[in-house]
């Protein structure tokens, strides 16, 4: 497995190429600095069609390029939080109105309906997902995120959205996510790395010990650098060019890459 988690400042966009040469998309923002975008980037590496196109969360910086990727590529099957329907998305949207992205997104959601094919062989990749119920356990975005746990030759990266304390600890109830959250070796930091998205709970009670965390920021924005050092007393570390690091920032570090294979994980920046 190839993955690569992009530069999209306060936003999520990560591209996975799995053995078997199937492309998965983890949300699709986008850098309005540079003007990254997937829809620009996919076509020019060659890429029209993304088998699986995962929504972690239903905020615009999660979709905010949404609206041109359906031009430029086409989309097999939509994971997001299956709690929530296009109507109740948009209602979710009301108050602070719905962007572009999400506007996509309802639509998107509207017309993926059919069951999920089984024929397609994705390899190496394996994604458990867990998610709070709407409108029965939360009524907002960010607990409403749902937890992507991809695995590839034993090694599981978590995306879990923009889940917020009380999300954790709704789903600490379960003890299907309490085992799957303890096998985590590497951690994308819930809600860009704020605070109101670090639960104690979470570490203590699953025995989560990544060896690193990805913090998806850009500039000092919500006290989003604040938790660098609350997650790096948590992390068991690894080697990167000569140094020991527990926290990746795509701020500091830009693309975070990150391959599998039967001998273990490479990770590299650039």
């Amino acid at each position: 497995m190839d993955l690569r988690i992009f530069d999209v400042e306060h936003g999520q966009c990560s591209h996975i190429v799995t053995s078997t040469n199937r492309h998965v998309l983890i949300d699709a923002g986008h850098n309005s600095t540079t003007n990254w975008r997937p829809s620009t980037y996919l076509p020019r590496r060659g890429i029209s069609h993304i088998d699986k196109l995962i929504i972690s969360n239903f905020d615009e910086d999660h979709a905010s390029d949404l609206h041109n990727l359906v031009e430029t590529v086409s989309i097999g099957t939509l994971m997001k939080n299956p709690s929530v329907s296009p109507q109740n998305l948009r209602r979710l949207k009301e108050i602070g109105g719905i962007g572009r992205g999400i506007d996509a997104l309802a639509d998107l959601m509207a017309s993926y309906t059919a069951p999920v094919s089984g024929n397609i062989d994705y390899g190496d990749f394996k994604i458990s997902s867990f998610w709070n119920r709407y409108p029965a356990e939360f009524e907002d975005e960010n607990n409403l995120s749902l937890v992507s746990i991809i695995e590839s030759h034993g090694i599981r990266i978590c995306f879990p959205g923009d889940m917020e304390v009380a999300g954790w600890e709704r789903l600490l109830a379960r003890d299907g996510f309490r085992a799957a959250m303890g096998e985590v070796d590497i951690l994308v930091a819930s809600h860009h790395g704020r605070r109101n998205g670090c639960s104690e709970r979470l570490f203590a009670e699953t025995g989560l010990h990544p060896y690193f965390v990805v913090i998806s920021d850009s500039g000092r924005e919500y006290a989003s650098q604040d938790t660098v050092n609350w997650y790096r007393h948590r992390c068991r570390g690894f080697e990167l060019n000569g140094e020991r690091r527990r926290v990746l920032s795509t701020r500091r570090d830009g693309r975070v890459r990150i391959q599998t294979s039967p001998q273990g994980a490479v990770v590299d920046v650039f």
